[in-house]
Protein backbone atom coordinates (compact mmCIF):
# COMPACT_ATOMS: atom_id res chain seq x y z
CA UNK A 1 0.00 0.00 0.00
CA UNK A 2 2.72 2.48 0.86
CA UNK A 3 4.36 1.93 -2.35
CA UNK A 4 0.90 3.25 -4.53
CA UNK A 5 0.67 5.92 -2.44
CA UNK A 6 4.32 6.69 -3.70
CA UNK A 7 4.17 6.50 -7.00
CA UNK A 8 0.41 8.11 -6.96
CA UNK A 9 0.93 10.76 -5.16
CA UNK A 10 4.37 12.24 -5.15
CA UNK A 11 4.71 11.13 -1.44
CA UNK A 12 8.14 9.80 0.64
CA UNK A 13 7.99 7.72 2.74
CA UNK A 14 10.89 5.68 5.25
CA UNK A 15 10.91 1.68 3.97
CA UNK A 16 13.33 -0.97 4.92
CA UNK A 17 15.36 -1.59 2.35
CA UNK A 18 14.33 -5.05 0.84
CA UNK A 19 11.16 -2.74 -0.35
CA UNK A 20 13.62 -1.91 -3.44
CA UNK A 21 12.86 -5.00 -4.81
CA UNK A 22 8.81 -4.22 -4.78
CA UNK A 23 9.38 -0.50 -6.60
CA UNK A 24 8.33 0.04 -9.70
CA UNK A 25 10.24 1.54 -12.36
CA UNK A 26 8.56 5.17 -11.10
CA UNK A 27 9.86 5.16 -7.63
CA UNK A 28 13.52 5.99 -6.80
CA UNK A 29 15.19 5.03 -3.91
CA UNK A 30 18.01 6.50 -2.16
CA UNK A 31 19.82 4.82 1.10
CA UNK A 32 19.84 7.08 4.37
CA UNK A 33 23.23 7.85 5.84
CA UNK A 34 24.61 6.94 9.21
CA UNK A 35 23.84 4.51 11.14
CA UNK A 36 20.14 2.67 10.45
CA UNK A 37 17.44 4.10 12.41
CA UNK A 38 15.98 1.55 15.04
CA UNK A 39 12.59 0.74 16.97
CA UNK A 40 11.51 -1.11 19.67
CA UNK A 41 9.55 -4.01 19.04
CA UNK A 42 6.85 -5.80 20.88
CA UNK A 43 4.73 -8.64 21.10
CA UNK A 44 1.20 -8.91 22.10
CA UNK A 45 -1.01 -12.17 22.24
CA UNK A 46 -3.73 -13.81 24.20
CA UNK A 47 -2.35 -15.82 26.88
CA UNK A 48 -5.57 -18.35 25.76
CA UNK A 49 -4.48 -19.09 21.89
CA UNK A 50 -3.26 -22.73 21.85
CA UNK A 51 -1.44 -22.42 18.40
CA UNK A 52 1.24 -24.41 17.63
CA UNK A 53 2.57 -21.64 15.71
CA UNK A 54 2.71 -19.17 18.16
CA UNK A 55 4.07 -21.67 20.92
CA UNK A 56 7.24 -22.51 17.94
CA UNK A 57 7.49 -18.39 17.63
CA UNK A 58 7.49 -17.61 21.44
CA UNK A 59 10.14 -20.98 21.94
CA UNK A 60 12.13 -19.24 19.41
CA UNK A 61 12.32 -15.59 20.67
CA UNK A 62 15.49 -15.71 22.57
CA UNK A 63 17.12 -17.58 19.21
CA UNK A 64 15.87 -14.94 17.57
CA UNK A 65 16.83 -11.87 19.82
CA UNK A 66 20.20 -12.85 20.27
CA UNK A 67 21.19 -13.41 16.35
CA UNK A 68 19.68 -9.69 15.72
CA UNK A 69 21.58 -8.45 18.32
CA UNK A 70 24.78 -9.97 17.75
CA UNK A 71 24.33 -9.16 13.69
CA UNK A 72 23.66 -4.92 14.97
CA UNK A 73 25.82 -5.06 17.51
CA UNK A 74 23.08 -4.25 20.18
CA UNK A 75 21.95 -5.64 23.22
CA UNK A 76 18.39 -6.32 23.14
CA UNK A 77 17.39 -4.65 26.32
CA UNK A 78 18.38 -1.63 24.44
CA UNK A 79 21.27 -0.79 26.55
CA UNK A 80 24.24 0.45 24.84
CA UNK A 81 27.88 -1.71 24.27
CA UNK A 82 29.28 -4.13 22.42
CA UNK A 83 27.52 -7.03 22.20
CA UNK A 84 29.96 -9.65 20.66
Amino acid sequence: MAMSLIASTRGIALLPAYAQNFMPWSVISRPIKGNAPTIDLVIGYNKANTSRTLKLFLSRLDELIARVSKKFGDHADGSEGDAR
